[in-house]
């Protein structure tokens, strides 16, 4: 090779190391500029929240109290084994005294302490320096929620070795033990969640302990029926694998969690924001994706019938019974929602009434999602009534495909849906006027409107249940009287019972149905006029702040001192 060549090729090496080098550094660079991103991205609250938290004597209590339980169990559970340990499978046993260890600081140790950092916030006078910063409030409630789940982690890579050991005694298996520490997980964080929430209901002393107590026995109750859950995972793991709507169960039920904790987060995040903001279209956007989760159940009942269960059975008996069931939980969470949507303040602030929908087509389907009681009624009325009439569809469906026959379940369903609707209608609307009317001579706040609505059930429910009991056909014999009438409780748990002719159902839904499209016209022109408001225009004064906020945002902004421009 002559000196040329040679000096060709060092160049050539050299320029290929000089460009492998150069793309090395670059993605250095790149990783960088990601990482301090991601710094400059990290919510202070969990920052401050997390320090706080770790360094804190309860936190260090409670870690070295679950070391130390750990290693009571370990020495504890292999003496107690004994020799049998070389050849027996004690790891079920094991894992479930593991299981407890790590189980109690989860669902309630790291809860509380959540609850705790939100409600100090308030006796301390803290949260109003904390509430005029540039932080959303839904930034602080998700800075607190990853606070807790730092203190999931740190007591999770405490008890994870030993949960390890567990499967060299054999007897346990990988996918029991990776749904019980995802279902404790998720227990934990939606506990945390809730516990939250709780805080920013507390505003008084008296009241945060009242607050406390409540929560800490409901910690408590939690963990017993998460532990229970967890054994009986263990002990018929195996057979519930091999059911073919195991994981179908399992994917509903996330999807409940998931919008559940979405509802939570945006409830608290309301709670905490200012009086001037939207609070409401946040929730009722969570309700929508939760009607959805509702109907999900329904197209999965459907699937689960269709695929499953033998074709010999009726149609009705397969799918008319978890309709059934589904429709009474629908019930119930319209009506809790529908009587906290309509007990919202009617007035909108101007910061609002400038975010309202503008369009046609926006304002024909948005115009729900607006905050106030007359909208909240008839958001809640439309949901259940979508859901009532999907079920009603299903049950005539069902009868039609099993050639006309009949029982006293499908009967039921038929005078369920419509009834339940009725009812629904009636007691929100009656209980949405009451709030009206007191508003016109008193403040009447969210919580006083909610007690109303509930008070108006609890009267309807309780004086006709005063007189049912007192008589000898109600309290000896069980019969039915239309004086029940006002009674949805009774009235629907005796249709679903006992069917229809036990509560001559044809009567009843020309009593109620009536009263409920009665009360859908007596509330429809104070409903129009929520729902005809119209977006008000911005002032030019904001106009004007925002464009100099923008122009200044695009500026370049120093990235250390020395960056800054000599004086």
């Amino acid at each position: 090779m002559s000196v040329a060549e040679a000096e060709s090729v060092e160049t050539s090496t050299r320029s290929a190391l000089g460009a492998a080098t150069s793309w090395a550094l670059r993605a250095l660079a790149w990783g960088e500029r990601q990482l301090v991103a991601l710094t400059d991205d990290l919510n202070p609250i969990l920052v401050k929240e997390t320090r706080q938290a770790l360094k804190s004597r309860q936190f260090v209590i409670s870690f070295l109290v679950v070391l130390v339980a750990c290693w009571i169990v370990t020495i504890g559970g292999v003496a107690v084994i004994g020799p049998e340990i070389y050849w027996g499978a004690a790891g079920r046993e094991m894992l479930i005294a593991y299981f407890a260890v790590l189980a109690f600081p989860l669902c309630v140790v790291v809860p509380y302490s959540a609850y705790r950092s939100l409600a100090v916030e308030k006796e301390e006078n803290t949260y109003d320096l904390l509430s005029i910063t540039t932080l959303a409030s839904r930034q602080i409630i998700t800075g607190k929620l990853l606070s807790a789940g730092a203190q999931i982690v740190a007591y999770f890579s405490a008890v994870a070795p030993c949960i390890a050991f567990t499967f060299l005694l054999r007897g346990v298996d990988a996918v029991t033990v990776a749904l019980a520490l995802a279902m404790l997980v998720l227990c934990s964080l939606g506990l945390a969640m809730a516990s939250l929430l709780v805080g920013t209901l507390a505003h008084a002393r008296y009241s945060q302990v009242v607050f406390s107590v409540a929560l800490v026995l409901g910690l408590v109750l939690t963990f017993w029926g998460l532990m229970a859950l967890a054994y009986s995972l263990l002990e018929e793991g195996a057979v519930l694998y091999a059911e073919d709507g195991f994981w179908v169960s399992i994917l509903l039920l996330a999807t409940l969690y998931a919008t559940t904790f979405g509802l939570l987060h945006a409830a608290a995040a309301a709670r905490i924001t200012f009086a001037s903001e939207n609070r409401s279209t946040p929730l009722r956007k969570w309700m929508l994706v939760q009607q959805g989760a509702l109907v999900a159940c329904v197209a999965a009942i459907l699937f689960y019938v269709d695929q499953t269960l033998p074709a010999s059975l009726p149609v009705y008996v397969q799918l008319v019974e978890p309709l059934m069931v589904l429709g009474i939980a629908a019930l119930g969470y319209w009506y809790v929602m529908g009587a906290l949507l309509t007990s919202e303040w009617p007035h909108l602030s101007r910061r609002v009434q400038r975010s309202l929908p503008n369009g046609r087509v926006t304002r024909v389907f948005g115009s729900w999602l607006n905050p106030g009681p007359g909208a909240g009624y008839v958001f809640a009325v439309a949901n259940y009534t979508f859901f009532a009439g999907l079920g009603f569809a299903l049950t005539m469906l069902a009868g039609y495909v099993s050639g006309g026959g009949r029982s006293r379940m499908y009967d039921a369903a038929l005078y369920y849906f419509p009834l339940s609707w009725a009812y629904l209608v009636t007691f929100l609307g009656v209980g949405r006027m009451l709030i009206g009317l007191f508003r016109r001579y008193t403040f009447v706040p969210m919580a006083a409107g909610f007690l109303t609505q509930l008070i108006l059930l609890l009267v309807g429910v309780g004086v006709p249940m005063v007189a049912y009991l007192m008589s000898v056909d109600g309290r000896y014999l069980g019969s039915y009287s239309l004086m029940q009438v006002t009674n949805p409780a009774l009235t629907l748990q005796k249709l679903v019972s006992d069917g229809p002719g036990a509560i001559d159902a044809p009567t009843v839904m020309l009593i109620v149905g009536p009263a409920a499209l009665a009360t859908l016209l007596i509330n429809a022109r104070s409903v129009a006029t929520e729902l005809y408001r119209q977006r008000i225009p911005v002032p030019i004064r904001l106009i004007e702040d925002d464009a100099e906020e923008r122009a200044a945002a695009k500026q370049a902004k120093p990235q250390s001192p020395w960056d800054e421009p000599e004086a």
